[in-house]
């Protein structure tokens, strides 16, 4: 009898064994691709890392004024608010309305600002104001500097100290004596007065002008006359009043007097108006009246005319 190998059952344990060799090898495979997937995966979203800048505004590449304050705590009572403030901030300029505003986004830089407002019968040029005294009263006119550094990224609220640069003058005149209601009406001319000043120092600019003061008869007998004058300059300002009588006769007088005493701190107090009080005594003489000054009362404080 021959006997065969059995090659069955060898045969199976090899097909076994080959199984078992390649699930496992599919195993680790499948383990080496998972985990070169995930290096894969954490490369790429390292290459897709953005840096993001932290901001505090919306306005990284500039500074902006949020709010521009004219401040009038400086300012004479009874004075009008102006309806709006021109701005000059370097090579910008803008309006705003009111007393507060913003300003549109500025480059970082250091910035000089000028702020004023449009007043009746005074123009801007430059840094020149010029007033125009022939029509009646100027308006009220205020002014105000400031510096302000600005960087990128931040916001910036600026107070503007306004400072006024109209002062009132009212000037009362009292006739007496014996032909004091033979006067019919008073003209007048101030000399040395201001027609222009620099809106950065309030200072007087230009040649002097001369005003003419509109007087009325009150009802107490006095004649007034209300001006505003955006100074005076010089050293020297004289009133000039021409007394006129009732049909003509006598002749009008002319009284010239000098003020460069008591306007000399006109300037420094605008916010403050000035009342200057005259006595303006007429006599009959043997070539006819005869009109002085005799005294002056500045704010209740007699100064004498000379």
């Amino acid at each position: 009898m021959v006997y065969k190998r059995n090659r069955g059952v060898r045969g199976l344990r090899d097909v076994r064994f080959l199984r078992s060799v390649r699930g496992l090898r599919g195993v680790k495979s499948v383990r080496a691709v998972r985990g070169l997937s995930a290096i894969i995966a954490f490369a790429i979203s390292l290459a897709g890392c953005v840096k993001v800048a932290l901001h505090d505004t919306d306005h990284p590449g500039g500074g902006k004024i949020v709010s521009l304050n004219a401040d009038r705590t400086d300012v004479g009572t009874g004075t009008d608010v102006p309806a709006d403030y021109n701005v000059k901030i370097g090579d910008y300029t803008t309006t705003l309305s009111e007393m507060t505003g913003a300003v549109d986004l500025l480059p970082p830089g250091t910035y000089h600002v000028n702020m004023w407002n449009t007043a009746e019968h005074i123009t801007v040029d430059g840094t020149t104001a010029t007033a125009d005294y022939s029509d009646g009263l100027i308006g009220w006119f205020f002014t105000g500097v400031a510096d302000q550094t600005v960087e990128a990224d931040r916001d910036y609220t600026i107070d503007v100290p306004m400072r006024q640069q109209v002062r009132e003058l009212t000037l009362a005149l009292e006739p007496t004596g014996d032909a004091k209601d033979l006067i019919a009406d008073v003209a007048a001319s101030l000399s040395g007065v201001a027609g222009a000043i620099d809106i950065e120092t309030g200072n007087p600019v230009g040649a002097a002008v001369s005003v003419n003061p509109a007087f009325e008869k009150g009802s107490d007998g006095k004649y007034y006359a209300t001006i505003r004058l955006l100074g005076v300059t010089g050293t020297e300002q004289k009133l000039s009043l021409t007394l006129r009588y009732a049909g003509g006769n006598p002749s009008a007088q002319t009284v010239v007097c000098d003020l460069s005493s008591q306007l000399a701190a006109f300037n420094a107090d605008k916010k403050t108006p000035l009342t200057l009080n005259a006595i303006v005594v007429v006599t009959p003489t043997a070539n006819g009246f005869s009109a002085t000054i005799e005294e002056w009362e500045e704010n209740g404080k007699t100064i004498i005319a000379k």
